[in-house]
């Protein structure tokens, strides 16, 4: 009788558990969200925090604290670059100089689960005419995963 009643309580909760476990491995399925490291390269800790910021607001995902707690992790490597620009032009009697300093940020990023599988990947930089090449950079990112979030949940 304890054997029976055992199985009645214990097996649904034990099937629970592996179809919860099974449903991580698809990107549509994905709840919880860690963002770990973007490397060392200049700017990625400011890179990491714009992504969580843009989750977060994006209200599709819950950012935890840990990689323990989560679905799944994004992690990657940015990179920040500047480049000086001059340009000067002469027309007889007028003169004309600008110049100033271009940043561009780019990244590798992967989404991967709980069984190391890689949900989703993409390289992307911020676009030409952001305001802030990592603003630019965690926008993209985000926007990027959510449609392929997207994509996936339509039916083939």
């Amino acid at each position: 009788m304890r054997i029976r009643l055992l199985a009645t309580f214990c097996l649904p909760i034990f099937c629970g558990l592996l179809c919860a476990q099974e449903r991580a491995q698809r990107l549509q399925d994905v709840r919880r969200i860690y963002v770990d490291s973007f490397g060392a390269g200049d700017g990625a800790d400011v890179v990491r925090s714009k992504i969580i910021t843009r989750l977060v607001k994006a209200g599709r995902f819950e950012v935890v604290q840990s990689a323990d707690q989560a679905d799944a992790v994004l992690t990657g490597a940015s990179q920040l670059s500047k480049t000086a620009h001059y340009s000067a032009n002469a027309n007889g009697q007028y003169a004309n100089a600008s110049g100033g300093t271009r940043y561009h940020a780019t990244a590798g990023v992967q989404l991967v689960g709980k069984n190391q599988k890689i949900l989703w990947a993409d390289v992307t930089s911020n676009g030409a005419f952001s305001r802030s090449a990592s603003s630019g950079l965690a926008d993209r990112i985000v926007k990027n995963l959510l449609k392929g979030i997207s994509k996936e949940a339509k039916p083939r």
